[in-house]
């Protein structure tokens, strides 16, 4: 073969594999979002003020990068190939471990004992007590739960190169915390480890329904209400596709039997065409009694239904941040957060929000500090309050933060990101932030506040 011909081969299979991803679109159509993925979207010229696109060309790539014909069938096929011939996961958010478990590597750091520090869990355990404050203030009974990775239930089943660390995890350090701050916490994890029955799929990151009607039949006896799901009659269900499967096999036909609650529940969804993943779910169940509201991650669409069939109306929220000011609008009587033992840092990233307590407390050992603390201050529509936050000296791990306004001190809400301490504090509208003490280590230092 001639030099000028080989270029032209060369040329012409450069060509026809650049088009390909474009003209597979057109012919067979694109390809569909996998498990949890959100793909890129369609790219535009212009933008919404009428400006040009400068990026529309990086647009373009990442739009034809998600959609291009057959691109599910050859990640599949190439999961495949990494699974059965090394026997690792082509997918970084799935760990493969024997007898065909499925684990989310983002449960890694926690079951190795690499979680958080014990300063970063004992304000968990702070927050949550202001949070369980500002409900029992209300008359409401608050309660927190923690579903356990599957990892820590069924760690048998994970690769052996991956060394458990036992009794480092961040629920099973934190535990004694939340005691010691009194938060009515509801233990899961000894009530499914002292269970014979595999109450987790093995290909789903979530309990299956029977593992929900265990947690449900606990957390209800918590509240003192009398059920029995677990052990009652389940059916079988539609075969159940694992989220964790999907992650690694977009295309594969694998499902795992599930089981449904036999007897069937009586409350009435209202108006949520979603079902359990919706944002926002309002149920209604006339043969009960008693308001809940209840903030649930994922693992509260197969949780959920437990509970709406034991109260007379219920709402369950599906967010980070948690609004607690809405039990006074819906006269709730009792408050559940639901949280995945993975997501624990969550409390301290998101910002619940609720007016912040107010302290009385002796400033004789105060020591002045010349630093001045920016503080922002940003409205709440829903509740009315405003938000004051801002960061904490770099130098200093609080134990508590107080913000002054007027003569009144107000303990803060504190979360962490990116490894800088924050203050947050919801105060009436036209409070004005004026100072702030921070306490640590038994030494108590006033920082002047100006406005941002």
């Amino acid at each position: 073969m001639s030099k000028k011909t080989f270029s032209i081969l060369f040329i012409t299979l450069f060509v026809f594999l650049s088009i390909c991803p474009v003209a597979g679109i057109l012919v067979f159509g694109q390809s569909k979002a996998v498990a949890n993925e959100v793909q890129t979207r369609p790219p535009k010229l212009f933008r919404g003020d009428g400006s040009f696109n400068t990026s529309v060309t990086k647009d373009i790539t990442d739009y034809v990068a998600d959609h291009f014909a057959f691109r599910n069938q050859l990640i599949n096929a190439w999961a495949e190939l990494n699974s059965t011939v090394f026997r690792i996961s082509a997918e970084e958010q799935v760990i493969l471990g024997t007898d065909g478990w499925l684990y989310y590597s983002s449960t890694v750091d926690d079951y190795m004992g690499r979680g958080m520090g014990d300063a970063e869990l004992r304000l968990i355990a702070r927050n949550l007590s202001l949070m369980q404050e500002y409900a029992e203030k209300c008359g409401v009974e608050f309660f927190f739960t923690i579903a356990p990775n599957k990892n820590s239930l069924y760690p048998e089943h994970m690769p052996a190169f991956i060394p458990r660390a036992q009794d480092a995890s961040n629920a099973s350090r934190i535990r004694p915390m939340l005691d010691e701050y009194g938060v009515r916490y509801i233990d899961l994890f000894a009530p499914f480890s002292d269970e014979n029955e595999i109450l987790y799929y093995r290909t789903d990151s979530h309990w299956t329904d029977r593992g929900a009607a265990l947690a449900a039949d606990i957390l209800l006896s918590e509240m003192k209400r009398d059920t029995s799901y677990f052990t009652s009659a389940f059916s079988p269900g539609d075969p159940h596709r694992g989220d964790l499967y999907d992650m690694l096999y977009p295309t594969g036909k694998k499902a795992e039997m599930a089981q449904c609650y036999a007897p069937g529940f009586s409350f009435a969804l209202d108006g949520n065409a979603d079902g359990g993943n919706a944002l926002t779910l309002h149920t209604l169940n006339g043969e009960k009694n008693g308001k809940l509201l209840c903030w649930r991650d994922s693992f509260g669409v197969s949780l959920y239904p437990y509970l709406a069939d034991s109260f007379s109306e219920s709402f369950f929220y599906r967010e980070a941040a948690y609004h607690l000011t809405r039990m006074e609008s819906a006269h709730s009587d009792t408050v559940l957060i639901e949280l995945v033992e993975r997501n624990l840092d969550w409390l301290l990233s998101y910002v619940p929000v609720f007016p912040a307590p107010q302290r009385q407390i002796s400033l004789d050992l105060a020591v002045s500090s010349e630093q001045i603390i920016s503080a922002a201050t940003r409205p709440d529509k829903e509740s009315g309050l405003i938000c004051v936050s801002g960061e904490i000296p770099e130098d200093r791990i609080p134990d508590s933060v107080y913000v002054r306004a007027g003569d009144c001190l107000y303990e803060a809400y504190l979360t962490k990101k990116d490894g800088k301490w924050a203050f947050h504090a919801y105060l009436e509208e036209g409070s004005e932030a004026n100072g702030l003490y921070l306490a640590c280590q038994n030494e108590l230092v006033f920082y002047p506040v100006e406005k941002q």
